[in-house]
């Protein structure tokens, strides 16, 4: 005879543990293609030194300088009478190609010069943007740009006079910026800003709370990360507009706050960013490497903050979105295979903004769960479907603001959707 407890939960759990072990890998993981051989080792790392100065050459006449937060230059020559070269050094040996560069350079008569950008341990990545202010950019002349892919260098024609010009990969986005952006959101009664923690030298691990839900009844919530790389400014502009959408005056917006809590935390790396690095933070690690161990406080102070939504009877996290930046809009979700909740989400969300934007490139790379990164811990810890949005290093900024817009649209009314079922 079948005993009816059996018959009952014998099948259920047969099939949780296949999706378990469907949710494992054989090996365990050790980075990506593009990461070096330790990255997954997120213990403390010496670190190169980066030294703050301006620097003249032929005779005082040309000046560069990296005295500004976000700066990264690391020397300056005059190779001949017509070229000067710019050195750039990563903040460890061992690094994902992501060479971040920004100075100042002027001339103390007006001049034109041509400067070369020259990387150790990387090669030339990111078209320069120019700026007379460090507020307004423009993304360089291509008649004044050339890119050597065999010696992985960049030659920029400039002219220069004696007011400085700013030479950045991308424009300037740091604490000045995100804190000014933060406290025009606080303004709204229905955010709140917080500091979760600390990095490790001391800057705040910034939260910002996006609600009109009742307290007393359940909710859902969606979390956000960004900037846990400092170069990729794309992605972290792609996460400013799409909070500033969950934060805008139309019923969609006010419908989701009534429904749903987010928890956004975008300026994961603060000392990264400030000190002009390539990938890692203060302590020559990838911070989107270390969400096993914990090895670093700024993943740590995150995760103790959301893990407070582990056992709350009343919230549930339902979406977890890390914003970053590659050569191409790309979306890395979970294998499809896996069951998340909601289940399917993502693809959902891709399908419905492929078909608003057809000509919008957008490439899709399903990967198993099995990496220490930010978006697979929220999928271990809660359930939830989570993505890793990447969004190009060259995108038109109008065009990735309309489509970062209207995924964040898409995002709220699919949530309100399933949180309806």
């Amino acid at each position: 005879m079948t005993n009816p407890i059996y018959g009952t939960y014998l099948i259920p759990v047969f099939l949780l543990m296949l999706i378990l072990l469907g949710c494992s890998t054989s090996e365990e993981f050790s980075g990506y293609s593009y990461d070096p051989e330790d990255v997954t080792e997120t213990t403390d790392k010496e670190t190169n030194p980066h030294y703050t100065r301006a620097i003249g050459v032929n005779d005082g006449k040309i000046w560069v300088s990296n005295d500004f937060p976000g700066a990264r230059m690391n020397d300056f020559y005059q190779v001949n009478d017509s070229l000067y070269r710019v050195t750039i050094k990563p903040e460890r040996d061992a690094i994902n190609n992501s060479p971040w560069y920004a100075f100042q350079i002027w001339s103390v008569e007006p001049d034109t010069i041509k400067l070369q950008l020259d990387y150790e341990h990387g090669d030339h990545r990111y078209i320069p943007k120019l700026s007379k202010d460090s507020r307004h950019w423009q993304r360089i002349d291509s008649t004044n740009y050339s890119a050597d892919t065999t010696r992985g260098t960049a030659t920029l024609t400039l002219n220069l006079e004696r007011k400085p010009l700013w030479v950045s990969a991308q424009e300037l986005f740091t604490w000045d910026d995100y804190k000014t952006w933060v406290d025009s959101l606080t303004e709204k009664p229905f955010v709140s800003q917080d500091t979760v923690g600390f990095s490790h030298n001391n800057r705040p691990i910034l939260k910002l709370h996006i609600s009109e839900a009742n307290p007393d009844h359940p909710r859902g919530v969606m979390i956000i990360t960004s900037r846990l790389h400092p170069p990729e400014v794309t992605g972290a502009l792609g996460a400013e507009v799409f909070i500033n959408e969950l934060t805008s005056d139309t019923e969609l917006a006010r419908d989701f706050r009534n429904n749903f809590e987010v928890w956004a935390y975008p300026y994961a790396n603060p000392d990264g960013v400030q000190q002009g690095h390539w990938r890692y933070n203060a302590r020559g690690v990838d911070l989107n490497r270390d969400w096993e161990h914990f090895n670093q406080p700024e993943p740590r102070a995150i995760r103790n903050d959301l893990l407070a939504l582990k056992n709350d009877s009343l919230r549930k996290v339902y979406y977890g979105i890390d914003f970053h930046s590659t050569d191409e809009n790309l979306f890395y979700p979970i294998n499809r295979e896996i069951e998340t909740f909601p289940d399917d989400f993502t693809y959902q969300w891709i399908d419905t903004l492929k078909q608003e934007f057809p000509d919008y490139p957008i490439e899709v790379e399903p990967f198993p769960p099995n990496s220490p990164i930010t978006k697979n811990w929220i999928f271990h810890t809660f359930g939830a479907d989570a993505v890793t949005y990447e969004i190009s290093d060259t995108a038109p900024r109008d065009s990735m603001e309309t489509v970062t817009r209207e995924s964040a649209r898409i995002i709220m009314r699919q949530l309100l959707k399933k949180q309806e079922k």
